[in-house]
This record gives structure tokens, C-alpha cells and sequence, in this order.
């Protein structure tokens, strides 16, 4: 998903280069294409899709095919606006490019190797039904240059989503403590609780959900610039209608990325550091 108008971070960070000409995006369809992924779908906005097809038309391996999908094109006239829908809309502007069940992630985000495989391994080599997320601990996840919102994952005995509760205005404070701000009210929180980080593997039948959903909701937005579609409303359908299991696949690596500006100089650091270690090419392509 590069669709997002990246507000806080003041530019176009979904390209913003890391290291050579290399985005954080690079390095996720790197891991992507390691674990065994072949298709590789870019969800944007119309203004930025040259930059995107300039880009990543004939650059990737051979074996790797390439779409890329207009997301705030996938609306009805009466509402069309600049800004797109959500990350759930986003997910349904893929309906025209996804044959196959599939994964959708967050441009702007690194999610490491290790959640690939895992989402590889359980969604193209098991024979269930289940839908997935990759969830990471919460304490992995901040930014040491403002608050952050998270999604916090309640699951079962048996690893399967029950719900995800969306916390805003997450932080660290001087003493350690992560806590989260609501109407003045301040919470502490668990360092250790699982938290979504964007990072899902759905079954194609999802469209379906998603499609009818986001009509009912076109029908029920309030604001009409600031209402948006997440992702985590078709989650909570189908688990509240018996429609799938949502398994979540737990994972110890760090997540970082770039909410602020201030996030960059942490990003590099990281990315240079995997670079050093061999892990990654100085050159991905």
C-alpha cells in the first residue's frame, strides 16, 4: 500500500531513498522475492503513479511480475476526493490485479525477512482456510520522535484473532513507561502485548467481504474528507460473523519506519547495519 499522503513525514517517503537510490519498500520486495513471492502489486495515487512505473517497470528479476493499481480511481463519482479511503479500501483496489490468495503490507514500513517467510510459508503452503497477520510486540514498534497508533491484538488459545483494539497517541516516556493518551486519560501498557503492524495474508474470497462492506459504509460516512475505510473493518466482520479464522503469526524481529522525519536517520542506521552483516546487497537490483 503506497497510497497514503505521508502528512507527518512531509513528503513522499513511500521512495524516500535509504541507502543508494533504495526505498524501504526495496527491501521488502527483496525479502518478498527471497521467500518465494512472484507478484508484486503497487497501490497508489494517480499524481504519483509515473514515479512508480518509472521506477519499477522492468527493473525487478524476470521471474517477478509487476502491477501496479490506482486506488483513489476505485470509487464511485459521487465519491471521488483526493485523499484516498483506507488501508481497507486499498485492499479492494486490488480485486482487479489479485487472481490469488495474497498479502498486503505498508509501503513505508520494514518488516524484516523473518515476517515473509512466515506469511509465505502459512498462507501459499497450508491447505486451510485461514486468513493471517503478522503481529509484532508492541515495544518493537515505537518511534523515539513522537506517538505513534497501533493496533492491539487480542487472540485465543489457539493463536486466532479475536479482535484489535486501535490505540492512538503511543509512546515511550522518560521513564520507560509505554502508555497511551485517550481524552487526557493516560494508560499503561504492556510491552509486551501483539500489536498489527499492516502486515496480512488474505484468501481471495475476501474481496467479496471487503465489496460489500465498503459500499455499506460509503453510505454511512459522517466526514466526508477524514472518514476512512481500514482494513480492520473487514478483520472484525469476519470474525464476528464466523467467516474465517484470522491466524496471527508472531514474530521477535524489529519493525521500524518513518511516521517523522527525525525516524530517517534510525532507518539508515538499521538498513546500513543489515547491508554490513551481508544480509543485504549493497545493490537489490
Amino acid at each position: 500500500m503506497a497510497a497514503g499522503m505521508g502528512s507527518r513525514f512531509g513528503s513522499l517517503k513511500q521512495l524516500h531513498p535509504i541507502y543508494d537510490t533504495f526505498a524501504i519498500i526495496d527491501y521488502s520486495i527483496y525479502d518478498a522475492i527471497i521467500v518465494g513471492y512472484n507478484h508484486i502489486v503497487f497501490i497508489v495515487r494517480d499524481e504519483i503513479l509515473m514515479p512508480y512505473k518509472t521506477r519499477y517497470t522492468n527493473k525487478l528479476p524476470n521471474h517477478i511480475s509487476v502491477d501496479f493499481v490506482v486506488q483513489n480511481t476505485q470509487i464511485p463519482n459521487t465519491h471521488k476526493r483526493a485523499k484516498p479511503w483506507g488501508t481497507g479500501h486499498a485492499l479492494l483496489a486490488l480485486k482487479q490485479a489479485v487472481t490469488t490468495d495474497f498479502t498486503l503490507i505498508n509501503a513505508d514500513d520494514f518488516y524484516g525477512r523473518k515476517a515473509f517467510q512466515l506469511m509465505h510459508d502459512a498462507l501459499f503452503k497450508e491447505t486451510n482456510l485461514n486468513h493471517y497477520l503478522v503481529a509484532y510486540t508492541l515495544k518493537n514498534t515505537l518511534s523515539d520522535n513522537g506517538s505513534v497508533s497501533r493496533g492491539i491484538c487480542y487472540i485465543d488459545k489457539n493463536q486466532n484473532l479475536i479482535s484489535i483494539e486501535e490505540l492512538t497517541t503511543i509512546k515511550r516516556n522518560d521513564d520507560g513507561e509505554i502508555t497511551s493518551q485517550t481524552n487526557l486519560i493516560s494508560e499503561a501498557l504492556n510491552p509486551t502485548v501483539l500489536v498489527s503492524m499492516n502486515f496480512w495474508g488474505f484468501k481471495h474470497s475476501v474481496f467479496d467481504v471487503a465489496n460489500d462492506l465498503f459500499l455499506k459504509f460509503l453510505n454511512t460516512i459522517t466526514d466526508f474528507e477524514k472518514d476512512e475505510f481500514y482494513v480492520t473493518y473487514i478483520i472484525n466482520h469476519l470474525i464476528e460473523n464466523n467467516l474465517g479464522d484470522i491466524q496471527v503469526l508472531i514474530t521477535d524481529d524489529i519493525w521500524f519506519g518513518m511516521t517523522y522525519s527525525a525516524d530517517e536517520a534510525l532507518v539508515r542506521e538499521n538498513i546500513q547495519s543489515c547491508i554490513y552483516a551481508n544480509f543485504y546487497p549493497k545493490k537489490l537490483w
